[in-house]
C-alpha cells in the first residue's frame, strides 16, 4: 500500500462546518468545546483508525461534577447532554440515613491543577484518573493537590526546595504547622494535607526510556507520590523494599504490570 494512502488511513479527520455549510479541516488530537457556564467537552480523538474517542466532561469549579447523559434523539443520531452536580449538598438538604457499621474507607478530597499548555497538557492524565491513582494507594483520610506542571516549573521547584537544578518526575509535600515539606513523613490522625507536582515532560522522557506505556508511568508515580504523603520512604533499603512491594501490589490491583520488574 503506498505510504501517502497508509498515512491516510490511520488519521482521524476533522472538518469544522460553519452554518453556511462551509468546511475548514482541522488538524488536531483533541478538541475543547466550550459549552458556557464553567462547562467544556472534551474530545480525544484516536490515533488509529480502530481507536476509542474519549469523551470527558469538565468545568470550572471543584465544588462541581460534571455529568454525562446520553438520549436517542433518532435511529442514527444521540444527544449528549451535560448538567452539573454540586459535591457536596447542604446540610438542611441532606437526609440522614443508617450507615452500615464497621470502619469506613478513607476519603479523599482532590484537586488536580493543569499549569500545562501544548503537547504537555495533551500528554496530562484525566482527573478522573489520577483520582483512581490516589484512592488505590490511600491509607487516610487526605486532602491532596495534584498539579501539573512543564519543565520550567518543575525545575524551579526542585531547585527551591531540594536544591538540584533540574526538574524530577514527581515532587511530594506534606503541610503541617504552616509550612511545606519536601516528601516528609506524616503523623497524627487527622486528614492528611498535601501536594503531589508531577513534570509532564520528565514523565513523558522516562515512560519512553523504560519501554511503558505513558499511562502506566503515571499511575506509579501517583501511587509513590501518595505513599510518600502518607510517610513511606526509601532512603534506607529495607524501607525501600517495602515500599515498592506496596507499589507493585496497588498497582497490579489497577491493572498494571510490576513497574520494578
Amino acid at each position: 500500500m503506498p505510504k501517502a494512502a497508509n498515512e491516510k488511513m490511520g488519521r482521524s479527520r476533522i472538518l469544522a462546518v460553519d452554518a453556511d455549510g462551509r468546511t475548514t479541516r482541522i488538524k488536531a488530537e483533541r478538541l475543547e468545546i466550550e459549552l458556557g457556564d464553567g462547562r467544556r467537552l472534551l474530545l480525544s480523538l484516536p490515533g488509529e483508525p480502530w481507536g476509542d474517542l474519549e469523551i470527558e466532561a469538565d468545568c470550572a469549579g471543584e465544588d462541581v461534577v460534571p455529568l454525562l447523559s446520553l438520549q436517542p434523539a433518532a435511529c442514527n443520531v444521540l444527544t449528549l447532554r451535560v448538567d452539573l452536580q454540586h459535591d457536596l449538598l447542604p446540610v438542611e438538604e441532606a437526609e440522614p440515613i443508617d450507615l452500615p457499621q464497621g470502619d469506613s474507607p478513607p476519603v479523599l478530597k482532590l484537586a488536580v491543577q493543569k499549569a500545562v499548555e501544548g503537547v504537555d497538557k495533551a500528554n496530562a492524565p484525566k482527573k478522573h484518573a489520577i483520582r483512581r491513582w490516589a484512592q488505590a494507594a490511600l491509607l487516610r483520610d487526605a486532602e491532596v493537590t495534584v498539579r501539573l506542571v512543564g519543565e520550567a516549573e518543575g525545575r524551579e521547584l526542585n531547585r527551591g526546595f531540594r536544591g538540584k537544578d533540574y526538574a524530577t518526575n514527581v515532587l511530594t509535600f506534606v503541610y503541617g504547622e504552616g509550612e511545606a515539606m519536601p516528601a516528609a513523613c506524616a503523623g497524627g490522625d487527622g486528614p492528611l494535607t498535601g501536594d503531589l507536582v508531577l513534570c509532564v515532560p520528565v514523565v513523558v522522557r522516562e515512560a519512553a526510556e523504560q519501554g511503558k506505556t505513558l499511562e502506566a508511568h503515571f499511575a506509579h508515580l501517583v501511587v509513590h507520590g501518595m505513599l510518600h504523603l502518607q510517610g513511606h520512604d526509601h532512603e534506607i533499603e529495607v524501607d525501600a523494599l517495602e515500599m515498592e512491594k506496596l507499589e507493585t501490589d496497588i498497582l497490579g490491583g489497577l491493572g498494571y504490570a510490576d513497574p520494578y520488574a
